[in-house]
């Protein structure tokens, strides 16, 4: 028996037929070729992501890079891996906005064939699934290797068709109905198999339609497969995977582009959040995370050009509570049920165990649309998009204590290097990193960074900048 295992589609099944018109034909029909059912049936496109930002106290949003990053699933695509090159990441980009997972669903009750594509004027789209027909700008391999890696602008992924499949249609013609309703729930719940314990699998927990696109990506990056010891595809030659099959598309990328929410705090942990954008903010809420305790705080909403002052959360609160109070803004939102729960679970980990102060927002659809233009052709009937806004927030307070922390770093290097040339030691002195700083993880760059921009003291200024070399030489290694 061979099954769809992830992305790549070989289907066969002894005992049985199953059919779908995905098995008989390849993603080519046009607009003008559909028929008259599929025009007349419901057609809904529903998308969750998220903005993340990082804020000193006061409230000036920082450029930092992506240093440390949450595995992908294999058979995700990136702007090498499109190109036939192997990727290096993008670890040297240094933005202000980092755009994390957006997952596009479609909802219908018959085939279709649509094109999709998405454009990110102030950004760079660096992963992706399925592989796309096209791709902006093109791949720089010299740029991406070296200094502050790729210019940041103008992105475009354009996947060309692709043929939207109900799970209705994914039915073995199987007489008996028991028999035929057991195998269909069979297929659809092993049809995609890998990547069954990467958090990024909770975003297939949906009724979504299933994509299918049919297309090789551009380089034929077979060798790419080798080189990284990825897992064959069911090519006989060990060829690249030609059919890609997700319930959704999948793209992510760093912008450069001023949020809409701005954050201040003092040494009072008062926090005044600022809606400098044109479109009225609403599901706010204000969360510290101190190991395994969970703080929370709601936040009003903010029509354009207000401010709303609130103090660090002081109260408890559990995972669960937390949970429920996020998924209700994603339904109020727009979202389905299902997909603010898949949201949920798909960021957990990141969102509600990542040490840190941070604040959540929704984005106005209308600010993500000119952010990111989503063209789906023909239009659905509906399109929701709803984009979770992260701050990370480097309270006044925080500052304080990792100023202390740099200052104790500063004083231990200068008697380590004493040490040194007391014993005239060939090799130079190496401290780790404090583990103050450690604990911060991705954002441990832009409070480096930080600090060392508000430092009084040379010496202590100069730590930061030996720590952030530090950081990202151990991140790059």
């Amino acid at each position: 028996m061979k099954l769809i295992t992830g992305f790549v589609i070989t289907l066969a099944m002894a005992g049985g037929v199953f059919t779908s018109s995905l098995l008989s034909s390849t993603v080519s029909a046009t607009p003008d070729e559909m028929p008259q059912e599929e025009k007349s049936s419901p057609f809904v496109v529903h998308e969750w992501g998220t903005f993340t930002t990082f804020s000193g106290s006061n409230g000036v949003h920082m450029d930092f890079r992506p240093l440390l990053d949450q595995e992908l699933p294999w058979f995700v695509m990136d702007r090498a891996s499109q190109s036939g090159q192997i990727w290096l990441g993008k670890g040297r980009i240094r933005t202000r906005v980092r755009m994390e997972t957006p997952v596009t669903y479609f909802y219908t009750d018959v085939e279709r064939t649509v094109s999709a594509k998405v454009r990110f004027p102030k950004g760079l789209l660096t992963e992706f699934y399925p592989p796309v027909r096209e791709m902006a700008p093109a791949y720089d391999h010299v740029a991406a290797t070296q200094g502050e890696g790729e210019p940041v602008g103008n992105g475009l992924l354009d996947w060309g068709s692709i043929q939207l499949i109900p799970a209705s249609s994914l039915r073995p013609s199987v007489k008996d109905v028991d028999t035929a309703n057991w195998l269909q729930e069979v297929f659809t719940s092993k049809i995609l198999t890998e990547a069954k314990g990467n958090h990024y699998a909770h975003a297939r927990e949906t009724d979504s339609a299933y994509v299918y696109s049919r297309l090789l990506p551009a380089g034929n990056p077979q060798w790419v497969k080798a080189a990284l010891k990825l897992p064959s595809s069911p090519g006989p030659d060990n060829s690249p995977p030609e059919h890609h099959l997700e319930k959704f598309l999948f793209y992510r990328g760093v912008g450069q582009f001023d949020v809409p929410v701005q954050v201040t705090t003092d040494e009072t942990n008062r926090v005044i959040v600022t809606n400098k954008g044109s479109q009225h903010v609403s599901g706010m809420i204000l969360l510290t995370v101190k190991n395994a305790s969970l703080r929370m705080a709601q936040v009003p909403d903010c029509a354009a050009g207000e401010s709303q002052t609130v103090t660090l959360p002081t109260e408890p609160i559990a995972m669960e509570a937390l949970r429920a109070a996020i998924i209700e803004r994603l339904i109020a939102a727009g979202l389905f049920e299902k997909e603010a729960i898949a949201m949920v679970n798909t960021w957990q980990s990141s969102w509600f165990t990542e040490q840190g102060t941070r604040l959540f927002y929704l984005v106005p659809q209308q600010t993500t649309d000119e952010l990111l233009p989503l063209e789906i052709t023909p239009a659905p009937d509906k399109t929701v998009r709803v984009m979770v806004g992260r701050v990370e927030i480097m309270s006044a307070t925080q500052e304080q204590q990792l100023m202390t922390v740099l200052k104790r770093s500063a004083q231990e290097r200068k008697v380590a290097w004493a040490k040194a040339a007391e014993e005239k030691s060939p090799v130079a002195p190496t401290l780790p990193i404090p583990a103050e700083f450690v604990t911060l993880g991705r954002m441990a760059e832009p409070a480096l960074a930080r600090l060392q921009a508000i430092a009084k003291q040379r010496e202590v200024a100069a730590e930061a900048e030996t720590l952030l070399t530090q950081l990202r030489s151990d991140v790059h290694q």
